[in-house]
């Protein structure tokens, strides 16, 4: 297939050439049509909708030199795609074919616009598309960090890196001031230095964006690929989170999440899937934050479509689990067994409140804080189970997230991840409605 855009990725027109077969869209039409919500009237991309819903699709690019390399990336652009980077993004592009778009957003660094030529490459598209850079679609400014190595950072920034994780809305960083030019040798410097908030800076930079691009796609679905900070902050602003919140959610390379803007002029959104990674392999996201911690699989379960507890259980084999948890006040436990099947030494607990996975959630925030590390030392994370009603899992995720229930699509017998690292104050959502 050949690229052919004269004016190069950016604004105006983009078009595909030599366009194969349609290839295979299992990963995503699979998921499309387990796509279900109580909140809104149109679910699938593709539907006719009552409604002029909005869908928006998000990507983050894949894997860059940077990312290989344990660096910060932060909006230099002197990261590209790797080649594991170009393949998951070209996987990518075959999980989305099939999808109607109306337009695509990127980022202007060249990690995010070599991930869209692949995507675009996987999606085969046989009409013209129309892609527009946005700046503010870059990612979170950080520049005294960009170019470092995680470690380095950690090392020699050690109170700007807690603030990071723990306060992030308060963290702030060093930044010239724009340069100009003096008289003599015409050599550019810069003025001054002044205090930046990077974090909040990103969190206004994403409510500009909704601002200025939801009315012009009303009723339609879009495609936005970015950054990991970028979307995150997307995400939070589309749904209500505080950017106190900025870490609690992760992106992977090449994950894809989707949110809904079921009402015309409106930026408060829902949010329908977060971080899926499913088609390039992975049964659930990897952990970025180490591997000390615990990790909980939480099932919204129906008791109503045992095919899909069944292909949730076949998903889950690969994974290991410690433990469940689950309510013998429903059918909860039943599906904790199918669960399981793969599982036959996980211990399994029942318990009678139907508030027990918040009761859980609190206590394990309160106490893990205080838990010397060195009395933990795990190859892995403990992994455990919970299996309740969807009212149940969507309070526990509400908590996790800090905002409302109306905010989030929950799709019944999916599959959500948390994780609690342990050295972290915030606990971190994985993935959300992996079918």
């Amino acid at each position: 297939m050949q690229l052919k855009n004269d004016r190069g990725l950016g604004s105006g027109e983009w078009r595909l050439g030599d366009e194969g077969d349609e290839g295979d869209k299992g990963v995503w039409r699979d998921y499309k049509k387990a796509s279900y919500t109580p909140n809104a009237q149109c679910p699938m991309p593709n539907a006719p909708c009552p409604i002029p819903i909005t869908r928006v699709i998000l990507v983050r690019h894949g894997q860059s030199t940077y990312n290989a390399q344990k660096r910060y990336q932060g909006s230099c652009d002197d990261s590209v795609l790797t080649e594991k980077g170009h393949s998951d993004a070209y996987q990518t592009g075959i999980a989305l074919r099939g999808t109607e778009l109306d337009a695509i957003y990127t980022s202007p660094l060249r990690r995010v616009q070599e991930t869209t030529v692949e995507i675009l490459e996987g999606m085969e598209v046989e009409e013209k598309k129309r892609i527009f850079t946005s700046s503010h679609l870059k990612e979170i400014d950080i520049p005294q960090w960009q170019g470092l190595t995680y470690k380095y950072v950690q090392e020699h920034f050690a109170a700007d890196y807690r603030c990071w994780n723990e306060r992030p809305h308060e963290f702030q960083m060093a930044e010239p001031q724009p340069a100009r030019e003096l008289r003599r040798g015409g050599v550019a410097v810069a003025t001054s230095v002044q205090q930046c908030f990077p974090v909040l800076d990103l969190y206004d930079r994403a409510q500009q964006f909704w601002q200025e691009i939801l009315p012009r796609h009303v009723g339609k679905t879009i495609l936005i690929v970015s950054h990991s900070g970028t979307i995150r902050a997307l995400i939070s602003t589309a749904i209500a989170m505080k950017c106190q919140q900025y870490n609690v959610l992760q992106q992977s390379n090449c994950g894809i999440s989707i949110l809904n803007f079921p009402t015309p002029g409106e930026q408060q959104g829902q949010l329908e899937a977060m971080n899926i990674t499913t088609h390039l392999s992975e049964v659930i996201p990897k952990l970025k934050n180490g591997k000390q911690g615990l990790r909980l699989l939480v099932v919204p379960a129906t008791g109503t479509a045992p095919h899909l507890i069944h292909q949730l259980a076949e998903r889950l084999q690969t994974v290991p689990i410690d433990f469940s948890l689950s309510s013998d006040l429903d059918s909860s436990q039943q599906n904790a067994e199918q669960l399981l099947k793969y599982h036959p030494t996980a211990v399994q607990l029942q318990v009678l409140r139907q508030d027990f996975p918040a009761i859980w959630q609190q206590n394990l925030l309160s106490k893990r804080a205080v838990v010397p590390s060195n009395e933990i030392d795990l190859s892995r994370p403990t992994t455990g189970l919970v299996v309740a009603c969807p009212s149940i899992i969507e309070n526990m995720l509400t908590h996790v997230l800090d905002t409302s229930p109306q905010y989030l699509q929950l799709i019944p017998d999916t599959l959500s991840v948390i994780y609690y690292p342990l050295k972290n104050p915030f606990p971190v959502l994985q993935a959300m409605n992996i079918t």
